[in-house]
């Protein structure tokens, strides 16, 4: 029987596996897991039927042959495993699902590791040593941190952004929302296609007098925004760097002129960034969903495409400048997971440099697009099928 006080230490261990970065985004796994857990320290019966009745609602005979739970468990076991060799030697208590099982286990560190292949037990160092080798460590490092600042340039295309003193406004794509009264009476938030700005809103309203429509204190984003600025954030403080923010639908022209520019977002909610966004490109344009590609008198249409068990978007990185000294760097797809996926490429500096080459010592400026593709899409499955270098 588990005493109280050992419930205590497994709650504490599953409250730091759920919290890891290996969990945090993974809500089905969660509550598997912890459905698990709970079951264990009550002792009660654990099997596919019961885990899949309980937890998903599934009808066994309806189809007594649904994988549903096994896939669960071989992830949530895959999980386990990863976070234990990436946390080991820092835990207390191990949760283990032996392959083919449905039980979990509570083991000790040694019962865990003594189980695994090439275990050999931990050889004690004297303190001294330990000291020695942090000294030695930390002086190390503090002379790798002189080296870096004296010695590190800045990643390609990033050179203007991460320049001393450099004034970079990221602008986040957004959509304009108006409320209008409907027929039943009441007022709703909604969106047109036609209204992007203020300005659009005026216009529809004199050419729509029939609706009753009126401007909102705030406007919609996609979850590439919050996202992608994180990742920005941090690949800029990295780089001790720093940005600015606004909304497309706030952008000025005197905004552009004094900031390198980033923009993140949809084509299809473009203001101002509509007349610059590939402006100098001879072969690529925006169409419907996607983008059109025109060379040598050959068309072909990029657009999201859909199936059972894929989905396909494109994305476009377009680097050029718009004014002297000051560079504008486009994140561009009407879906989040392209863009997302194109910016962990462009903030991975082993990847630059496999991407610089493919530029050949040209120009710096291009447009590039992307294929993402998988239900699962991400920037592994990100690939640059077209490129233009710009003069």
């Amino acid at each position: 029987m588990i005493t109280e006080k050992e419930k205590k230490s497994i709650n504490k261990a599953l409250n730091q596996i759920c919290s890891h970065r290996i969990f945090l985004n993974s809500p089905t796994h969660i509550l598997l897991l912890k459905y698990l857990v709970k079951k264990t320290i009550n002792e009660e019966e654990i099997n596919e039927v019961t885990i899949g009745s309980n937890l998903y609602g599934i009808d066994y005979s309806e189809n007594k042959r649904n994988s549903t739970v096994r896939s669960y468990m071989y992830k949530l076991r895959k999980k386990l495993t990863e976070y234990y060799k990436e946390t080991e030697g820092n835990e207390d208590i191990i949760f283990e699902i032996i392959k083919g099982q449905y039980n979990l286990s509570f083991l000790s560190v040694d019962e865990y590791y003594k189980s695994k292949p090439n275990y050999s037990k931990s050889v004690k160092i004297p303190t001294k040593y330990i000291k020695l080798a942090f000294v030695f460590l930390i002086i190390t490092i503090a002379s790798l941190l002189v080296i870096q600042k004296y010695l590190k340039k800045p990643s390609f295309i990033w050179e203007d952004y991460f320049r001393k003193g450099a004034k970079n406004l990221l602008v986040l794509s957004d959509q304009f929302i108006v409320y209008e009264k409907l027929t039943d009476g009441k007022t709703y938030g909604v969106s047109y296609p036609e209204i992007n700005n203020y300005n659009d809103f005026i216009k529809y309203t004199k050419a729509h007098t029939d609706k009753e429509l009126s401007t909102t204190d705030y406007t919609l984003m996609s979850k590439m925004a919050p996202y992608t600025t994180k990742a920005l954030s941090y690949w800029f403080c990295s780089n001790d760097s720093d940005f600015q923010l606004e909304l497309e639908s706030k952008l000025k022209y005197k905004d552009i002129q004094n900031h390198n520019i980033l923009f993140i977002g949809q084509y299809k909610t473009m203001n101002l960034s509509k007349s610059l966004f590939l402006k100098k490109s001879k072969i690529f344009a925006t169409f419907n969903d996607g983008f059109k590609y025109t060379k040598d008198g050959i068309e072909k249409i990029y657009n999201t495409e859909f199936s059972a068990n894929e989905k396909v978007e494109y994305a476009m990185v377009s680097y050029t400048s718009l004014n002297p000294n000051k560079s504008a760097l486009y994140f561009v797809s009407n879906n989040d997971i392209g863009v997302m996926a194109t910016v962990r490429k462009f903030t991975n500096k082993k990847w630059l440099a496999t991407f610089k080459s493919e530029l050949q010592g040209k120009s710096q400026h291009f447009n590039a697009l992307f294929r993402v593709s998988g239900l699962q899409r991400t920037d592994i499955s990100c690939e640059l099928i077209k490129l233009e270098i710009v003069n």
